[in-house]
């Protein structure tokens, strides 16, 4: 007995979600940005390579965002604080951020911001929630 492709049983990937609770935003100029990654390649700087993205209103105190319809694996994110919108983060002296920041699992690079495997996190089959206090220097 031989089955044709069309009767084959079809196999469901489980996705799940990630959401991301911002804490400590100073005020509500511009926008929360936050950068996910399933790799290294642009990790954290060159958002045009994340795997999503999410734009978020700023408001003073607490931010919310949740990234959907991922499949297990391995991931990490930047979280920057785009004050005055101009879609990056803003540096000053010897490279000193002047807007907000955070990545996940509060990792922090000893110069510069940290590798994906510093920031790197497992998400299995269920939903997770994240909760990071944002930097300001």
């Amino acid at each position: 007995m031989s089955l044709s492709p069309n009767s084959l049983p079809e196999t469901e990937v489980q996705t799940t979600s990630i959401q991301i609770e911002i804490t400590g935003v100073r005020n509500a100029k511009g926008h929360i940005l936050i950068a996910l990654f399933s790799n290294e390649k642009g990790f954290p700087d060159k958002s045009d390579k994340a795997l999503k993205k999410l734009r978020i209103p700023a408001q003073k105190g607490t931010v919310k965002g949740t990234f959907t319809a991922l499949p297990a694996g391995a991931y990490a994110y930047g979280v920057i604080h785009d004050e005055n919108d101009n879609q990056k983060l803003d540096t000053g002296f010897f490279g000193i951020p002047k807007e907000g920041f955070v990545f996940s699992r509060n990792a922090m690079g000893t110069v510069g911001p940290p590798s994906f495997n510093e920031a790197s996190f497992k998400v299995e089959s269920t939903s997770i929630t994240h909760s990071l206090k944002i930097t300001y220097w």
